[in-house]
């Protein structure tokens, strides 16, 4: 951790950046992944990569970070596997537009699911340790406020989908490829740059206190039940809500996909507004607290009677999901030794995906 009371925002701006790119690349992904498959023929494989897609984003982040943690330990350097994932996504991206350019009767046209794959792959390589290094941006105690900011750019943007599905509809298939895949490495070598020096301390720190520390199984545990909840808010927030109301209120003035833009963007001005006060509180209390009012928002969202009473429990789950989002990480990262940082942030960001794939595949099974 930082040893002085200073927030480094430099370093924590370039990692918003590195964020927003990478909900970006989401949202690119999720609005022309179905229309690649179908314009290319390869309708067959929906399925598989929906499946494919959350298996990735479980198990991928924490096997990054348990190789970038060895590494780091090994010989010092922290960015092999980031840069190895960044460089890797920005060349599918262009290798994909490539695909695309060359239209489906291409003889390269085969390779489009497989580059697909290895997309997934290579974007969850790099998130990881990226994000566990925020522990050298801020000290401990101010971590939540650090998370408000982040969460409030990652969310806002998810938040704006429709604005920036527009965007992505003007620039066409072949260039959103293009500039997703400068986005990627323009943001990733920005942020590689700013935050050099802080891997060197981190490296410093690991070889005079924490070497020898062993993890304690109690806190993978409890870093891999806060990821779940954490993710059970997402999924009913992101997943379940649009679906479900519009089923089941059918006729309702405010479509469902809308009402959960408008959530994700309460959630994200409301982490922003709370970060400064969590980091003066018990971060174990205020998860308490975020996990009570998630299950009084799902319970009111599965028996909600009507449509207002439903949309009630949305803000109540969007409220859990705000101090979820702020407490969870930067609990996660006082409860790891700086060896094993890495990996338990890719625990975390694993278990924060595991309901949202498995509600995805029901859903689009249904």
């Amino acid at each position: 951790m930082t040893e002085n009371n200073t927030v480094k925002w430099r370093e924590i701006y370039s990692l918003a950046a590195l964020n927003a790119a990478v909900v970006i690349s989401w949202i690119a992904y999720h609005e022309y992944q179905p229309v690649l498959m179908e314009k290319f023929n390869f309708t067959s494989l929906v399925d598989f990569l929906i499946v494919t897609k959350a298996i990735v984003l479980v198990v991928i982040p924490p096997i990054a970070g348990l190789f970038a943690d060895r590494i780091m330990k090994k010989n010092g350097k922290f960015f092999i596997i980031f840069t190895v994932g960044i460089g890797a996504t920005a060349m599918i991206f262009m290798i994909v537009a490539s695909i695309i350019g060359a239209g489906p009767v291409s003889a390269i046209r085969p390779f489009l699911p497989f580059m697909i794959i290895l997309w997934l792959v290579s974007m969850n390589l790099f998130i990881s340790p990226a994000n566990s290094m925020i522990e050298a941006f801020a000290p401990v105690q101010k971590l939540p406020m650090v998370m408000g900011v982040l969460f409030l750019v990652t969310e806002l943007i998810y938040a704006l989908e429709p604005l920036v599905v527009s965007l992505v509809h003007f620039f066409g298939d072949t260039l959103t490829f293009v500039v997703g895949g400068i986005l990627i490495a323009g943001s990733g070598y920005l942020f590689h740059l700013v935050s050099s020096d802080e891997v060197i301390q981190r490296k410093k720190q690991l070889l005079a206190s924490t070497y020898n520390k062993g993890q304690t199984f109690m806190s993978f545990l409890a870093i891999l039940v806060i990821g779940l909840l954490l993710g059970v808010a997402k999924a009913f927030l992101v997943e379940f809500l649009p679906d479900y109301m519009d089923t089941t209120f059918e006729g309702f003035a405010i479509n469902g996909e809308y009402v959960s833009f408008g959530l994700l963007g309460f959630a994200a001005l409301l982490a922003f507004a709370i970060g400064g006060y969590v980091s003066k509180q018990n971060l174990t209390n205020v998860l308490m607290v975020g996990f009570g009012v998630l299950l009084i928002g799902v319970i009111v969202l599965i028996l909600a009677p009507n449509a207002p009473v439903f949309i009630v429990g949305g803000v109540l789950s969007a409220v859990a999901f705000s101090v979820i989002n702020v407490s969870g990480l930067p609990y996660a990262i006082k409860s790891l030794t700086v060896n094993h940082l890495t990996y338990g942030v890719g625990i975390y960001l694993g278990a924060s995906e595991i309901f949202t794939g498995l509600m995805e595949i029901y859903l689009h099974r249904a």
